[in-house]
């Protein structure tokens, strides 16, 4: 084998494990709560009162009116996921640097352990 061959084959290894070690990380998260039953109707009650803005003020009407459900936006099944992109992208600009500092915080995320 070639050492071209054999650092392909050792990158496609690092690779598998790397997706391995995301997709539990992924199942983790999907498996822990991240907002009680009170706080999931604390954003609601916020988005139909248009303090999370329009898109979401209008998010919220689709979803009381039956077209879709907040669990379905936020894993993205929903055709009105897109209105979350608004909120979420103020959020990002908001947060980004303190989400920087926990994810580099969090040993399970380091790119560099192997």
């Amino acid at each position: 084998m070639s050492s071209l061959d054999e650092r392909l084959a050792a990158a496609q290894i690092a690779f598998q494990q790397a997706l391995a070690d995301t997709r539990r990380h992924v199942a983790r998260v999907a498996a822990t709560p991240v907002h009680t039953p009170e706080q999931r109707e604390q954003l609601a009650d916020d988005a139909r009162a248009g303090r999370l803005g329009p898109a979401l003020r209008e998010l919220a009407e689709r979803i009381d009116a039956g077209e879709t459900t907040w669990g379905e936006v936020f894993e993205g099944s929903s055709p009105h996921a897109g209105l979350l992109l608004p909120h979420l992208t103020r959020l990002e600009e908001q947060y980004a640097d303190q989400w920087r500092a926990i994810v580099r915080a969090d040993l399970a995320l380091d790119p560099e352990t192997p």
